[in-house]
């Protein structure tokens, strides 16, 4: 890879009582790629996605930023570095709209108070801007739509929505077509698409033709060590690939 390095694991271990749950990962996410992280349950996926957003702190090992370390900040202030995360589970506030889901998150690197009880009406200097992302991510139509009401696939639409209002340069998706139909699906093939443009994007993502269709490169954990990163087509041809993760489907 030519590109710059935009998000890199340094010998990053990880350990709970006793388990090791990622055990001395080295990985770099080149700026600009579309980066899936793949491998069967209890790989290590959902830890190593925890340390480089900074839910997690490792026991040793190093998370950089565009070559400054940040494993040792809180998220909040990782978030303002340009990294940027969603979760498997919905994290969107079902009482309020759409449009009020996105105007909240705006709110956080502004001057304005945060605080709970602020009227959303002095959030309407954010206006403009969370039409311009509900307009990126398929919702333009649904502004005044409660999140409660939503679909499965839109609640996902929006939750990457609130990602993208903090202007990350790298977003991490986890698990983003998690128990959508086919046409959940590809709607969300093509919102990574189009957010992939100009900034750098991480996703855990299970469905592999999904991963086929994103990737530019994936890496594959087993027991919290990455086993291969490349290519999808040489990785699913990686003989400890299909032993560990990919199976017959490999062949298909």
């Amino acid at each position: 890879m030519t590109a710059p390095v935009a998000l890199e694991a340094r010998n990053l271990v990880k350990d709970f009582r006793g388990f090791r749950a990622t055990n001395d990962v080295t990985l770099p996410i080149y700026e600009g790629e579309i980066h899936a992280i793949i491998g069967p349950n209890g790989a290590g996926k959902t830890t190593l996605f925890n340390l480089l957003s900074g839910f997690l702190k490792p026991t040793s090992g190093e998370v950089r930023l565009f070559g400054e370390r940040i494993d040792t900040l809180p998220p909040h202030r990782i978030v303002r570095r340009g990294l940027s995360r969603s979760f498997q589970i919905s994290s969107v506030f079902p009482t309020l709209t759409v449009r009020e889901n996105v105007l909240v998150a705006l709110q956080s690197p502004t001057a304005l108070p945060g605080q709970f009880w602020t009227p959303l009406s002095r959030l309407e200097t954010l206006g403009a801007r969370a039409d311009e992302i509900l307009a990126d991510v398929g919702l333009g139509a649904a502004p005044g739509r409660l999140a409660a009401d939503l679909s499965h696939g839109e609640k996902r639409q929006l939750e990457i929505g609130i990602s993208l209002t903090q202007d990350p340069r790298v977003l991490l998706l986890d698990e983003p077509t998690s128990g959508m139909g086919s046409e959940g699906i590809a709607r969300v093939i093509a919102l990574v698409r189009q957010v992939a443009r100009g900034r750098t994007v991480v996703l855990v993502e299970h469905n592999m033709s999904v991963v086929s269709e994103l990737a530019d490169r994936i890496s594959v954990l087993q027991y919290g060590s990455v086993i291969a990163s490349g290519r999808y087509d040489d990785v699913r041809q990686d003989p400890r690939v299909i032993e560990a993760y990919l199976g017959e489907e490999a062949h298909g």
